[in-house]
């Protein structure tokens, strides 16, 4: 189940509160697009400026209109893992394919205290864990020796990775390795990955896939062509907070705000400029490499 490209999907805002119509029409336009699977509270969702009850209707919104064609994933973040675990409680009601699963931020613990923490988490559920490495925002990173331990529970089946430096390790491991640095991606398939969350599949989902779709073929330089024309869009994407630069490109299109929940700003006037160009250099490169 964890291959392909998963989209950590963006929660939109209406005069400050969840935009729930939007939110349900974006959940329905991508599934309907082929994605592999979603992620709900995310990073990319502005979960951890969510309250419960904004995060319950976001789970409500997504689900009822997954309506189980594609996996949901839910993320699970924080700093007490005790916390974690309520919160894994509290999102069963509705059922998701398992839970995205990072480090207890600004604590810094080492990896035993690491190891300790996953597998509360694991234990609170019979539910798939997916291990999210992402030490830029954690403050700390997990080690291979961890990530192998913790791949002999039952139920950790996978692991986003944003670290470069252990993709190879990662790669190695009897877990899926999915990419969770969008500019990185080829790179990480090489290192043995399965597909990736990557949030430009907002509006690249079909071009990863495509990047993807060579490389498993064989078709590596080809791959590789694709997605150095691709790159640059993808590091636009990350030219501001996430999903500052996301939220405005969608908004282009119209239908979805381009809010954001402070202290995430909107993306400025000379950065939707650069993403109005960009989104046209999507539609061509889509039309010369897509059949």
């Amino acid at each position: 189940m964890y291959a392909g490209i998963w989209l950590p999907l963006v929660t939109p805002f209406r005069d400050g509160e969840v935009d729930v119509s939007a939110l349900e029409a974006l959940t329905q336009r991508y599934v309907e697009s082929g994605i592999a699977g979603i992620v709900a509270l995310g990073t990319t969702g502005e979960a951890a400026l969510l309250d419960h009850r904004e995060r319950s209707v976001v789970m409500q919104a997504i689900t009822e209109t997954v309506a189980g064609r594609v996996p949901v994933v839910a993320g699970v973040g924080g700093l007490d893992t005790a916390a974690f675990v309520d919160e894994v409680h509290r999102l069963e009601v509705w059922e998701p394919a398992g839970y995205l699963v990072s480090a207890p931020a600004y604590l810094c613990p080492d990896q035993e205290g690491l190891l300790w923490h996953f597998r509360q988490v694991a234990q609170a559920t019979e539910r798939d864990i997916v291990l999210y490495d992402v030490p830029h925002r954690t403050g700390v990173g997990l080690a291979e020796t961890t990530v192998a331990g913790l791949a002999g529970l039952p139920n950790v089946r996978a692991i986003k990775a944003c670290a470069r430096e252990r993709f190879a390790a990662f790669g190695k491991l009897p877990i899926a390795l999915l990419c969770g640095s969008d500019d990185a991606f080829l790179e990480c398939l090489r290192a043995g990955a399965t597909g990736g969350i990557l949030a430009s599949a907002h509006v690249s989902a079909d071009l990863l896939d495509e990047v993807q779709r060579l490389f498993i073929s064989g078709k590596e330089e080809a791959a590789s062509q694709l997605f150095v024309r691709l790159e640059p869009v993808l590091k636009l994407l990350f030219a501001a907070p996430n999903p500052s630069a996301i939220k405005a490109m969608l908004s282009l299109g119209g239908g979805v705000s381009a809010q954001t929940r402070m202290p995430i700003t909107p993306a400025n006037a000379a950065l939707v400029h650069r993403l109005e160009a960009a989104r046209r250099e999507l539609d061509e490169l889509r039309a010369v490499s897509i059949s």
